[in-house]
């Protein structure tokens, strides 16, 4: 019988608290992906004081993972403990502000949301025992599992064995930990829009590397299938074994600020850096891996731009965007700048952390603190990565005499999947040659000359190694400019007397060199409105040049269609480039 609100006592049936089967298969779908689970993993080894962390995956004959073990040499697991480590809501550290846990859900959600078997082993120092415990989603639908409970054994399981020695001195671990799972059934290889698994295990090793960053360089060691996972910080500040042995002479990056500010009585940290100048020479590079910079793969700086690195108790809980917190909004220029907030576990509630510890937003009041603080730092950085490109195109320029460096660049980009061009591919290497010498002529060099004999040398390289060239040049008449068709490429000269040039363009150019502080609104303003309107007329112009041909159509439909599909590809080239 039991008491309603009056005390009146009805013969109802009772309900346990929970509907075991149904609550353990709801819990599959808790937001985890690979990296969140296995992360969640890795946290109670370091929880245990394990120095080793090896991960490992079985795969099936077509790549999916069927099974995964995450070993540690920790302190072990007292058996009287291990049955109630797979049970909901236990934790040893329950609520703890001062672990990387918290509620007692990470091992059990985690594991479940990939698997639906998890196994825990583990040993004690002093006992030469294996105890065990399991939770089996099968088990539990047919009836068969009912409760957790331990056994022991003398050994570890086989398949896995290897991960309880150190990796070092093959020694077996004194105590530690094995998690296993078994009949995963969310790691399978193929699918349409699936990420496949590889990709997912890549992206495992980058989250273990970054999350774990400050662990590692403080001697913790992970393992993935066999391979250290050498840690890797955004703010480029940590020893990173992959920037270290590739860029030796590189140095650390320029910490452009950091500082601190209380909450409730602790303590909330900032820094912002700026990379290197040798990861950010060329705006038009981005920090990728590219045919000949290789060596960049592994610096992953484009997965940078504009993200937040949040650390709880020092561990990485985020890292992504934060609305509203870069100044005026994300810019591609923001790869090249670490952002880094670190904040305690106590203060969990003002960060809005999740239980799956991969996701962080500061509440309103917190955040707009925290875009205070970072808007002069990210805005000095921004403005010594734009002061240094163009610092380094001065140089180009005044070296080669090339006044179109960025348009260059670009364009190379482009032409790697253009079309090859097909005029005059009949001119012999004679004609090629005596055609450039003609350019340089026109130019005003002297080959021979030592003070212009790298400007006219860079004329030649610049037409074996691109398809179009761009060049300055003045001579009277209405000509905006002349193009030198030679062996499926274009040599362009443009004059700088004409009004398009002299008018529009050149004061253009002019106020691109001026700091954006130093400049004045209204004269900005005044330039893009005429800007606008002489692009306008320049389209206007084309159709008119187009008019006095008696049937433009047949004439020029083909030129028309070219140049718009040759400009699109280019402006896109440009915007992904340089946003």
């Amino acid at each position: 019988m039991a008491d309603d609100k009056k005390g009146v006592k009805h013969d109802f049936p009772h309900a346990p608290l929970t509907q075991a089967e149904q609550a353990l298969e709801s819990s599959r779908d808790s937001g985890f992906d690979l990296s969140a689970a296995a992360g969640e993993l890795v946290d109670n080894s370091y929880e245990a004081g394990a120095q080793h962390i090896r991960i490992a995956t079985i795969r099936d004959d077509d790549g999916s993972i069927v099974e995964l073990g995450v070993a540690d040499d920790g302190s072990g697991i007292p058996p009287d403990l291990l049955a109630s480590v797979l049970s909901l809501g236990y934790s040893s550290r329950y609520n703890s502000r001062q672990s990387l846990g918290r509620f007692g859900m990470g091992l059990k959600l985690a594991s479940l949301s990939q698997a639906q078997r998890v196994e825990v082993h583990t040993k004690v120092a002093g006992d030469d025992r294996v105890f065990s415990t399991h939770l089996d989603l099968a088990e539990v639908r047919s009836g068969e599992q009912t409760d957790l409970n331990v056994t022991d054994s003398a050994a570890w399981p086989e398949e896995f064995v290897e991960l309880m020695k150190n990796p070092a001195t093959g020694q077996p671990f004194a105590s530690g930990t094995l998690v296993i799972w078994r009949d995963i059934d969310r790691l399978q290889e193929g699918g349409r829009f699936g990420t496949s698994v590889s990709e997912k295990v890549v992206a495992l090793r980058k989250f273990l590397a970054r999350a774990y960053r400050r662990f590692i360089d403080k001697g913790l060691r992970i393992e993935l299938d066999g391979q250290e996972v050498t840690l890797h910080d955004p703010l480029f500040l940590l020893d990173n074994p992959r920037v270290t042995q590739k860029f030796p002479d590189v140095p650390k990056a320029q910490v452009i600020d950091n500082d601190e500010f209380p909450i409730d009585g602790k303590i909330v940290k900032w820094t912002v850096t700026l990379l290197p100048k040798e990861f950010r020479e060329k705006p038009n590079l981005g920090g990728r891996a590219t045919k000949g910079r290789e060596a960049f793969a592994d610096l992953n700086i484009p997965d940078n731009e504009s993200r937040v690195s949040m650390l709880r108790n020092g561990r990485e809980i985020y890292y992504d965007l934060v609305p509203k917190l870069y100044p005026g909004g994300g810019e591609k220029i923001d790869r090249y700048i670490g952002v880094e907030i670190d904040f305690p576990a106590t203060l969990d509630e003002y960060f809005q952390v999740r239980n799956v510890k991969r996701g962080a937003e500061p509440v309103s009041k917190l955040r707009e603190e925290l875009r205070k603080a970072l808007e002069k730092p990210i805005k000095r950085a921004r403005k010594d990565i734009r002061a240094y490109w163009q610092e380094v195109q001065q140089k180009e320029q005044v070296k080669t005499g090339d006044e179109h460096v960025s348009a260059h660049d670009i364009a190379d980009g482009f032409e790697q999947t253009a079309p090859a061009g097909r005029a005059n591919l009949d001119k012999t290497e004679e004609e090629v040659n005596q055609a450039l010498v003609e350019i340089v002529a026109d130019m005003g060099l002297d080959p021979e000359d030592p003070a212009s004999a790298e400007k006219a040398n860079w004329v030649r390289d610049s037409f074996d190694k691109r398809a179009v060239t761009i060049l300055n040049g003045q001579w009277p008449g209405k000509d905006m400019l002349d193009i030198r068709h030679l062996s499926g490429k274009a040599i362009v000269s443009v004059n700088d007397r004409h009004p398009f040039m002299s008018e529009l363009v050149a004061p253009l150019k002019a106020m691109a060199k001026v700091d954006a502080e130093e400049l004045d609104l209204a004269e900005v303003s005044t330039l893009l409105n005429r800007l606008s309107v002489g692009v306008d007329l320049l389209l206007m112009a084309y159709a008119k040049a187009e008019n006095m041909h008696a049937d433009p159509d047949d004439a020029y439909g083909e030129l028309r269609t070219h140049w718009g599909l040759f400009t699109a590809g280019l402006i896109r080239e440009a915007v992904k480039r340089y946003g």
